[in-house]
Formats: structure tokens, sequence, C-alpha cells
């Protein structure tokens, strides 16, 4: 448990690093492009690697390869190891490139069709799309030299690179700006686009790098193994499950980029501001606990299985509950702070704020959704995921399709949040059944009484603040000052609550090691 906290806290440090850059790359691009057509149009192209990114390199791919070579490591040693992961390089990378090279002709040739006569979203969205799909084959790449790194105790750099992504990105737009003028959103669009390549490079290289430092060396090899067999079982069911999954979220985005131009730039930052409590503390705690279960899902010890699962769950729980009070306690004064800045005005925080408010009870069911996938995957079971994702799939098209015209972009956040509901009651209650039933509903219970009172506390001290403060200066002693003092109230209830992993949790944060 010791080592698990300090791993995660190592994951989670470098990745708050990585999400605040994020923030503001976001917040810098926002500036300058507002809502708008451009806006959306890049939104929606860099979409499209990414959603191969998740499908792929985060997904399928590295979610079949780390229990084989965890497998691997154990039984062959490092030689084995990465004799295997040279094979998996060799035929990631053949289809990786095959596939960003036949997503930037289907781009060119949409960007033709469409023609310049075209609305302004659809064209430049498949022209910046022509310029970002070779960030799909670095960034997969990329994912798999970290998940190997991963099983190899070794979670620091994997975790920096995104950080760096996002610098690239904020130079890029730097260097619009100087090149093309400020009043040029389309040019800064496309020096943009140029960093997510340079930055995705990096990401690539520096995991390569340091895995070279470990004794691996890359040499092309086609030939067969019995591992790749068993790779390929656990590859092509992971494969259609994540499609179906990643096809959901690429649903959503197409239907609100046809709603209007402001409706996936908004679906957009509300997704960015969950995904920061979500990717520094929960997909940290995923991220840990993954090659941990892989192992124990080796050993077949169910109660050993059982134990560890549950620490991850609860812990998960623990951080994804709270923050999703507290974003529903301060929601306008985090856009507010964030992103009220240049041509992002009070008026786009007021088209942002309804999507935000349902999109944030999401949170924990994404969270245990990722958790829970990862908890399969460990046991080399891809294909219960795979149908259970068939009907989150089915029920977010439903639901959208219900909702989108009646509320817009609050709508598409509604059944992204019902699909996402569904999807992890499933999960979880296929888990109990090889397993047993978790048993945490005490701790969970006391979870989310803590949090509920946090929010009501936090709710009452900007009310206290707003007799003295207004606009951005309000947003910033919220966000500053209440944020914070709220947290610790949180941590002070689990405490009076007697709740069991305290101890652990207060250290994940903090970063220090279990006593």
């Amino acid at each position: 448990m010791k080592k698990d906290v300090k791993n995660i806290a190592k994951v989670s440090l470098a990745t708050v690093g990585s999400r605040i850059m994020g923030l503001v790359r976001d917040a810098a691009t926002m500036a300058y492009l507002s809502i708008g057509a451009v806006s959306a149009a890049y939104t929606f192209a860099f979409t499209l690697p990414n959603l191969f990114r998740r499908l792929l390199g985060e997904g399928a791919l590295t979610s079949a390869m780390i229990p084989i070579f965890s497998q691997s490591l154990k039984n062959d040693g490092r030689e084995g190891a990465f004799a295997f992961l040279n094979k998996v390089l060799t035929r990631g990378g053949i289809l990786m490139v095959a596939l960003s090279l036949a997503g930037m002709a289907i781009s060119a040739l949409a960007a033709a069709y469409i023609g310049d006569g075209g609305q302004e979203r659809f064209v430049l969205g498949a022209k910046f799309s022509i310029i970002l799909m070779p960030y799909l084959a670095l960034v997969c790449l990329a994912a798999v030299f970290s998940a190997a790194l991963n099983v190899m105790d070794s979670f620091t750099v994997p975790s920096i690179t995104p950080a760096l992504l996002n610098v690239s990105i904020i130079c890029g737009l730097a260097a619009g700006v100087a090149i093309f003028g400020a009043e040029d959103s389309v040019g800064l669009g496309y020096s943009m686009c140029v960093a997510w390549i340079v930055g995705g490079a990096i990401q690539m290289g520096l995991p390569a790098y340091w895995l070279a430092k470990k004794g691996w060396r890359y040499s092309f090899d086609i030939g067969p193994s019995p591992a790749l067999a068993e790779l390929y079982a656990l590859f092509i069911p992971a494969l259609i499950g994540a499609a179906v999954y990643q096809i959901n979220i690429f649903a959503s985005k197409i239907l609100a980029l046809f709603l209007n131009d402001s409706a996936l730039p908004t679906l957009y930052l509300s997704s960015r501001i969950i995904e920061f409590p979500l990717g520094v503390f929960t997909i940290a705690v995923a991220t840990v606990y993954f090659p941990k279960l892989s192992k124990i899902g080796g050993e077949n010890d169910r109660s050993e299985y059982r134990r560890e699962y549950s620490n991850g769950i609860v812990m998960t729980m623990a951080i994804a509950i709270p923050a999703m009070f507290g974003i529903l306690a301060t929601s306008r004064d985090i856009l507010t702070l964030l992103f009220e800045w240049g041509l992002f005005g009070a008026g786009d925080v007021s088209a942002c704020l309804p999507v935000l408010l349902v999109s944030v009870f999401g949170l924990p069911f994404f969270a245990m959704s990722t958790f829970a996938t990862r908890g399969f995957h460990s046991m080399k079971d891809t294909r219960t995921p795979v149908r259970v994702s068939y009907w989150a799939f089915a029920a977010n098209i439903v639901l959208s399709l219900a909702l989108m015209f009646p509320f817009g972009a609050p709508g598409l956040a509604g059944a992204n949040v019902g699909a996402a509901a569904l999807q992890a009651a499933m999960l979880n209650a296929k888990l109990a059944r090889k397993h047993g039933n978790i048993n945490e509903w005490a701790e969970i219970f006391k979870i989310i009484a803590a949090s509920a009172a946090m929010a009501a506390a936090a709710y009452l001290a900007r009310g206290a603040l707003g007799q003295y403060f207004s606009g951005k200066t309000l947003a910033a002693a919220v966000c500053c000052a209440v944020i914070p003092v709220a947290a610790v109230f949180y941590f002070a209830m689990l405490k009076l609550m007697r709740f069991k992993r305290f101890s652990g949790l207060a250290n994940l944060i903090s970063g220090r090691k279990t006593p």
C-alpha cells in the first residue's frame, strides 16, 4: 500500500502540472478564438486523432499489452519483455502510420468536397484535420512506451509528457500571434495545429529515451510468437469495445457540430474542467492499480484481488465525488477565472455554465467506469466491457437525439451522463458476480455526506464574499481561498466520520509516504 500511494502521488503530481498547463492552454486559446466557427473547427480537428489515441494507444492496445508485458517481464526477464515490445511497436507503428495517412487523405477529400463556400466550421475542420492527423501515430506509440514504463514501476516520465505537449501548443499560439497577428484567428488555428505535431514528437521521444536507458533497443520484428497470439485475443474484443465507446464520444461531437458554432466548444470546455480532477487523481489511481491488479489476476487470488479492487474504487470515489460537489458549488467562478479573458467574455461564461452543471454529474460515473474497465482488462477479460459498451452507446444515441433539440448542448451533456451512469452500474454489477460484492457502501456514504457538507459550506462562503466582491475578483477569491478551505473541511469531515482510508487518501493528496 505504501508503494502504491507513493506511485499514485508521483502520477498525480506530474498530472497536476499537465492539467494546469492544459487549462492555461485552453484559456489562451479561447482568449484569442473565443466561442465561434474557428474554435469549433479547431476543437473538432484534434478530436479525431484524440479519438484514435484513446481507441488504440491508451485504450485497446495498451490494455491488452500490459498484462502480457507484465507476465513476460516476470517469466522471461527484461530481454524477453523487450522482444515482445518490439513486436508490438513494429505492428503498431505500421498500423498507426497507415491510419494517419488515410485520415489525411479523407480530410483532404472532405475539404475539397465542402469547398470554400461551405460553413466555416466544416471547411476549417477538414483543413485543420489534414495537419493534425500525424499526431495520431505519434501519441499512440507514445502510449505504448508509457505503458511499458508503468509496468516497470516508472510513472514520472509518462506523466509529464502531456504537460510538454501543452507547452508546445502554447508556444505555437505565441508564434502564431507573432506571425499572423492576434486578429487572424484562422492563422492562429493553423499555427496551433503544427504545434500539436511538435508536441506529439516530444511525447513519443521522451518515454522511448527513458525506456532505452532501462536497456530497451528497438529492432524491426514482424515475426510470430505465442505472446502475440494472446495479445490479439485480448486486443480485438477490447478494440471493438473501445470503438463503440469512442464512436459514442465522436457521435456526440458530430451532433454538437451540427447544432451551432458554440455547442462543441462549450462541451469541450466543460469536459476540460471535469477532466482536471478525473485526470489528476482518479485516472492516476487506475494507472497505478492496473498493473498491480494484472499481477494478482494472473495468480487467480480472488480475495486479494477483491481487496485491492476495493481499495482502488474507494480511493477513486473519494476524489471524484467531492470534485463533483465542489464544481457544482463554484462552477461560475471556475469558468470566470479560467476563461473570461480576451475575446472570451461574460456571455461566453453564461453559455458554458449550464453545460458544465449538467456534465459534472457524470464525473463519478466516468471515474468508476474507467477503473472497472481496467479491472476487467487486468483479468484478461475484454469481452464484458465490450458488451456493456453496446448498451452505453445505444443509451447515449437515444438520449442525445431526444434531448439535443429541446435543450441544445446541455441536452447532449445530459445524454453523456446518463450513458456513463448505465455503463458504470453494469460494469460493477458484473465485476461483483466474478469476485463478490465490494461491500464498501458505508465508506462511500461517508464520502457523499462529507462532500455535501463541503459544498454547502463553500456555497455559503461564496455568498458571504459576494457582499464585498464581484466579477473576476469574486471568482479569484472563491478559487484561491474558498476551494482550498473547502477541501480542508472535506478532509476534516472524513476524519470525524472515521473514514477507514483517511491516512492513505491524505498521503495521496500530499505526496507523502504512508507512515
